[in-house]
């Protein structure tokens, strides 16, 4: 019986010594070539807040942009597209110069993480009148 009980306790020692197993790397949401003919790049990640009914206006980037819904649910427009509704855990990416709107259709604030891949220095986003 107490030998049992010392080697019960040995083996949760051992295990609570034991390194944690490591992660296998997590897979991409988008993976895509970043064309470098526009001179030097920077990234720059943000997280924003849109309240509810908000919208980011209609805009462009000088760059590529790519946006993970955290929460809520958000519609992205764009010329020529049906719109798209997004919800967390959902993800899109906006080639350079694409005309674009998001807005928050749900009734609890959504928030975005978003990357941008843009032109060195040049204002990160450019207003357009709405299409």
């Amino acid at each position: 019986m107490i030998r049992g009980l010392v080697l019960i306790i040995m083996l949760a020692g051992a295990a609570a010594a034991a390194p944690p197993a490591a992660l296998p790397p997590p897979a991409p949401l988008h993976t895509l070539d970043v064309p470098q003919d526009k001179g030097q790049q920077e990234v720059q990640v943000v997280r924003r807040t849109f309240p509810p009914g908000s919208a980011s206006g209609w805009h462009v980037h000088p760059g590529v942009e790519i946006a993970y819904v955290l929460s809520g649910v958000m519609a992205l427009d764009a010329p020529g597209q049906p719109r798209r509704v997004l919800r967390a855990g959902e993800s899109f990416m906006m080639p350079r110069g694409g005309v674009h709107n998001g807005v928050n259709i749900g009734r609890r604030p959504a928030e975005l993480l978003i990357t941008y891949t843009l032109d060195k220095g040049a204002p990160p986003r450019t207003p357009v009148p709405a299409p």
